[in-house]
């Protein structure tokens, strides 16, 4: 039993108030005022906020005291019913109209916990008639709910909203007044099991009348939701019906049903209005991989993939080069190292980065709240999960590119073994050519020198060894070139592939637990909060 549902502590001397029994309810009212916030209307959080208070302040009192009131419009004969219920002239009856211009509680002891009680209720005119009426029952005469003077009414409407039962006097003229169905009884609809209509003054009616008249009324009731309250018909200039209308009080106080049943209507009435404004989010998973692919266009993730296949490229084409390639590049590669080393603005391009970074964030955060399509998965837009959904989406987009910047800072050339022996090939093919070629110049030098020229020697008749030389390395050095450069563009294809897979596992990771999750969170918060909206409607008692 939770705090809410104990009664206040007892004071020394005095007896314990029947302890209020727990109820499903009270723990939903607890998980909805928790979870509205931010899901619900503002005024809908503030409403359910109050009705948590006035419920543990009323339970904290303890159910041992039931307070019932008599309420209705001016002239119907409340406060001849008061006293005809306490069995004395306890409060002033028939002089004026309206005679009652404030609340007056009537009990047979004042003892602490009553007093504590009507101190809640804000009711200063308390009168103890000892053995007036049975232990436990308060009976409070208000102000007329129809009165002129606005003191009277406002008094009235409160006291009627935190008693725990209403007894509703008409009279034969005032009892089909439309204010009276449309106002007062209309907001009664969830509380048929604490409002007793009580018909007055029926000895003005003559003996057929009554049994047309109660008909009547029985049925404005059950247009107005209250079929199933209690009515009684009663005179109090003649006592007619009163014992049956004390006895029905003085039932209702000994069961000590009476405040929780008002308190779980109350709850339902708020709740019932509340959950209208309330959406259901279908239980629709987010579709993952569009979000993998948003957040790589997003984050340049592409240009990851590209670079992982450019390091493998460039660092095949710097092992398979032939010694005699790498000789000729070589100044070429000091001068570019040369001048890297002199770059300047190392700060500017910092802050370059930083404000790039931040933009990319930002961009990156739309991109994701975007792709979670709320028209196609909700049905249509809904405050507190676009909220989310945007929050999570911001939260997600540095992850997002940390995660792109792991995968790039884990690019790294994978060697492979042939590397090594298309560099020889490649390498001998050329010192073929070379050699050829050397050959060939020797001995255009030594005819252009007027020596003797020597014969050399002969592959075919066509051909000699010199030029088949440099030919024939010049040919296989095209030729594994072009093998090379094919092989360079299957291997490029498989570490594109393999990084692709590689990001789209980090960013699945990443989108799955900083995005998908906190909108999984968010919709089961918002189902959980419809749950306990829905059996805080469902915990009164059924008529």
């Amino acid at each position: 039993m939770s705090a809410s549902d104990r009664a206040a502590p007892a004071l020394p001397g005095e007896g314990v108030d029947h302890i209020a029994p727990a109820a499903p309810w009270h723990a939903a009212l607890d998980t909805a005022v928790e979870l509205a916030a931010g899901r619900c209307p503002d005024e809908d959080v503030d409403r359910l906020r109050e009705l948590r208070d006035h419920v543990r302040e009323r339970l904290e009192l303890g159910d041992g005291i039931t307070v019932a009131a008599l309420a209705g419009g001016t002239g119907v004969g409340k406060s001849a019913l008061a006293n005809r219920l306490a069995g004395a002239e306890v409060v002033v009856e028939g002089v004026r109209r309206p005679t009652t211009d404030h609340p007056v509680a009537i009990t047979s002891s004042l003892d602490a916990p009553t007093r504590r009680l009507l101190d809640w209720l804000a009711i200063d005119d308390r009168r103890e008639v000892p053995g007036a009426l049975p232990d436990g029952l308060v009976l409070v005469d208000l102000p007329d709910h129809d009165s002129v003077a606005e003191l009277h009414r406002t008094t009235s409407q409160r006291l009627a909203a935190r008693v725990d039962v209403l007894a509703v006097v008409v009279d034969p003229v005032k009892y089909a007044r439309a204010d009276l169905h449309e106002g007062a009884l209309a907001s009664l609809r969830a509380h048929a099991e604490v409002v007793t209509v009580v018909l007055n003054r029926c000895d003005e009616l003559e003996a057929d009348d009554v049994g047309r008249l109660r008909e009547d009324l029985a049925g404005r009731l059950e247009a107005d939701g209250l079929g199933a309250a209690v009515v009684h018909l009663t005179s109090a200039a003649t006592g007619e019906g009163i014992p049956a209308l004390a006895d029905h009080l003085a039932d209702l106080a000994r069961e000590h049903q009476a405040v929780v049943a008002r308190l779980a209507a109350d709850a339902a009435v708020v709740a019932e209005d509340v959950l209208t404004r309330t959406p259901t989010l279908p239980v629709t998973p987010v579709a993952v991989p569009p979000l993998v692919e948003a957040a790589i266009d997003a984050a340049d993730g592409h240009r990851v993939v590209a670079a992982a296949e450019l390091e493998q490229r460039a660092a095949a084409r710097q092992a398979t080069r032939s010694p005699l390639a790498r000789m000729v590049l070589a100044p070429v590669k000091l001068a570019a190292r040369f001048g890297r080393g002199l770059g300047f603005g190392a700060g500017a391009a910092d802050t370059s980065d930083r404000q790039a970074t931040a933009r990319t964030h930002e961009t990156l955060a739309r991109r994701l709240a975007d792709e979670v399509d709320l028209a196609s998965t909700v049905g249509h837009s809904y405050a507190g999960l676009d909220r989310a959904v945007e929050q999570a989406a911001g939260q997600a987009a540095p992850q997002v590119v940390a995660a792109v910047g792991s995968v790039a800072d884990e690019i790294t050339a994978e060697r492979r073994r042939w590397w090594s022996a298309m560099a020889a090939a490649r390498g001998l093919a050329e010192a073929t050519a070379v050699v050829g070629f050397a050959w060939l110049v020797l001995l255009r030098a030594i005819a252009w020198l007027g020596l003797p020229e020597p014969t050399p020697p002969q592959l075919t008749d066509q051909l000699s060894w010199p030029a088949a030389l440099l030919l024939a390395g010049l040919a296989v050095r095209v030729l594994l070139g072009l093998v090379t450069r094919a092989l360079l563009r299957v291997a490029g294809r498989r570490v594109r592939s393999r990084t692709t897979r590689r990001l789209r596992e980090r960013l699945t990771q990443v989108v799955t637990d900083h995005l998908v999750a906190p909108y999984d969170t968010e919709v089961a918060a918002t189902s959980a909060l419809r749950a306990a909206l829905a059996t805080l409607v469902s915990g009164r008692r059924a008529p």
